[in-house]
Parts: structure tokens; sequence; C-alpha cells
């Protein structure tokens, strides 16, 4: 009869520790979603503004030479006005595609609003970075030639062009925006 007594508290005392481990892996999971969706762009996996500029921060304390780089999709406006939003939603979706498709996985690129991206290209001088985002207005630009949409890409150099984040966003925005100014869908670093 102890016996019994015994082997049943055993039984019970495994059930309970499998169901621990069972909420203490649900709770690591939700824990990782949680913190996934804290720091990225739901619709394009992208890092969001904040996680980007915290990211990019690092680098910035480390003295790593990088191009920080502001991308503003040309036309999208219209995409949303004339096919819809959800067709908008898949020209972000590709769009982030094709940038994670020509830089390196050290690299980090984040959303920072409706059709603005921006990424910072580690290793990375006025000359690379122009290739590499002549490549990736030029994909942008064949991709969506049927709604009449490119890309505005404008970029600087850490610690050349600026020494904090908001000086370089800055830089790089202003250099987009000469861009847009004079004929959209071309690169300027």
């Amino acid at each position: 009869m102890q016996n019994i007594k015994i082997q049943l508290l055993l039984n019970i005392l495994d059930e309970v520790t499998r169901r621990f481990d069972e909420v203490f892996e649900l709770k690591e999971k939700l824990l990782q979603e949680t913190n996934y969706k804290a720091t990225h762009d739901l619709l394009t996996g992208l890092y969001n503004r904040e996680a980007f500029e915290k990211e990019v921060k690092k680098w910035i304390a480390h003295n790593k030479k990088f191009c920080l780089v502001f991308l503003d999709l040309d036309n999208f406006k219209e995409v949303n006005d004339t096919f819809g939003h959800d067709k908008g939603d898949e020209i972000l979706v590709e769009t982030a595609k094709i940038m994670r498709n020509n830089l390196k996985g050290m690299d980090l690129i984040g959303r920072i609003g409706g059709d603005e991206f921006v990424m910072a290209i580690k290793d990375c001088d006025k000359s690379c970075a122009n290739h590499i985002l002549n490549i990736i207005e030029d994909e942008i630009k064949k991709r969506f030639k049927h709604f009449e949409v490119s890309a505005s890409i404008g970029g600087v150099v850490f610690p050349d062009d600026g020494e904090d984040y908001k000086e370089l966003l800055k830089a790089a925005d202003e250099k987009m925006y000469q861009v847009k100014e004079n004929g959209k869908g071309r690169v300027l670093v």
C-alpha cells in the first residue's frame, strides 16, 4: 500500500512538473513575441524607428564606420489612393525584401514611417553605398514600373558627415529631399 501511495505521489509530481514546463515554455514564447512586436514593424518585419535608432547608436558608440541611408518611395500615395492600401502594403513588403536581398546580414534596415525606410550599411564608404543603393533603387523602379513607383535615396557616412544619430539622420533626409527636388528616383550619397 505504501508503494502505491509513493507511486501516486510521484505521478502527481511528474504531471505538475510537466504542466509547469508547458507554462514556462508558453511564457518564454509570449515574451519573445512581445519583444519582437516592440522592436519590429509588423508589416515588413524590419526594425521599427526606436529599435533601429538604438542599434545605430551602438555602432556610433563603438566608432564603427557605416553609411546611414534614408529611402522614401516616390508616388506611393497615388498607389494607395488608386489601387488601395492592400496594394500599398504589398509594395512596402516587396521593398523590404529588395533591401534585405541587397544588404549583408549584419546591416540594419528599418521602417520609420509610411513609405520611409532607413538603412545602416556597415563598413561602407560613399562609393560602396552608391553602388549598393543604385542597385536597390533600380530594382524598386523595375519592380513597380506599372505603378510608377521609384525611390529617392539619400545617404551619409559616419563619422565623416555627422557624429550622432540625429545629425546623421537629418543629413541623410536632406540628401533624400535634394533627390526629390531634382527629379526623384535617384541616389545621392
